[in-house]
């Protein structure tokens, strides 16, 4: 008897230690908002091992493919109002900046929490929207990635 307990044991030792090893830790995340709306998304491409990122671990193609039709996470806004970056703080440990369209908001990567800034009032957002992206970054390496869409919030053109 006590040597089927031992094996009983033994065995859920292993199945325990087997299911650890198969979980993979979450890339960090970060969460967007404007007005009522917020999305809250893990990255796209991140580094666990802190090694910049490649065309090997995070591929043109998967940024691209991410831009495309209904896959990139879209926030409404109405120009003129607050948007809000709220990133988790190994992000904020790493530097990061946001990119909206191709104009980058920041000098120097950020290292707090939150960073919010006015989408601008004085031009229309276009129908398909505006990309948002979030860019970590230690000493110029990018190190993460995250993508939004800002787009027109109902009934503002």
């Amino acid at each position: 008897m006590r040597t089927v307990r031992r094996a009983a044991v033994a065995a859920l030792l292993v199945a325990a230690t087997a299911g650890l090893a198969g979980c993979e830790k979450p890339a960090p995340g970060i969460s967007v908002f404007s007005g009522t709306s917020s999305a809250y998304r893990e990255a796209l491409c991140w580094s666990f091992d802190g090694q910049p990122l490649s065309s090997d671990n995070c591929a043109q193609d998967v940024v691209t493919g991410a831009m495309e039709g209904d896959k990139v996470t879209r926030i409404p806004v109405i120009p003129g109002n607050t948007v809000g970056i709220s990133v988790d703080p190994a992000v904020a440990d790493t530097g990061w900046y946001p990119i909206v369209g191709t104009q980058r908001l920041t000098e120097r990567p950020l290292t707090t929490t939150y960073y919010r800034f006015t989408f601008p009032g004085l031009q229309q957002v276009p129908e398909a929207g505006v990309p948002l992206q979030v860019v970590a970054d230690q000493g110029g390496e990018t190190l993460g990635l995250w993508l939004f869409q800002l787009v027109p919030a109902e009934g503002v053109s």
